[in-house]
């Protein structure tokens, strides 16, 4: 279960108030994560636990879900410090996430996806010449 601190759930309900006044609208957890400059991973992690809490709703609608402010003194429920756990977690969920897209840049810097492909692309060019070498056979058997 995610442990989140008084200080983390006020900042993400000021951000949803935020969001609102500026554009008329609740905002989505990603937007709200972009609002706040964090993970929308950790956001959508901790607005799931706020709407546990009674503290925040998330609107589901077919395209999008909303997060809006339903009673914002469950904040005053949680504890005044929290333990790391969470951000521990988040960060090697991050770290984890960086490294694969680092892993991803060197394959394709590294030119070896560009040769694969090239060599895909001539075994199909050589498969096509070959089909069109071969005489059909007749249906009918007469050769």
């Amino acid at each position: 279960m995610i442990k989140m601190t008084r200080n983390e759930a006020q900042l993400l309900v000021a951000g949803i108030r935020v969001f609102q006044h500026l554009n008329g609208r609740s905002p989505t957890p990603e937007e709200l994560a972009d609002l706040l400059q964090l993970s929308s991973s950790s956001v959508r992690l901790q607005l799931a636990f706020l709407d546990d809490s009674k503290v925040v709703a998330l609107v589901k609608s077919a395209f999008d879900t909303h997060a809006e402010v339903r009673d914002h003194l469950g904040i005053e429920e949680l504890p005044e410090e929290g333990g790391p756990e969470i951000s521990e977690d988040l960060r090697d969920f991050d770290r984890r996430k960086l490294e694969e897209a680092e892993k991803m840049s060197r394959l394709f810097d590294s030119g070896e996806h560009e040769k694969h492909q090239r060599e895909k692309m001539d075994r199909m060019g050589q498969d096509l010449k070959d089909f069109k070498k071969k005489k059909p056979t007749n249906p009918f058997g007469d050769d």
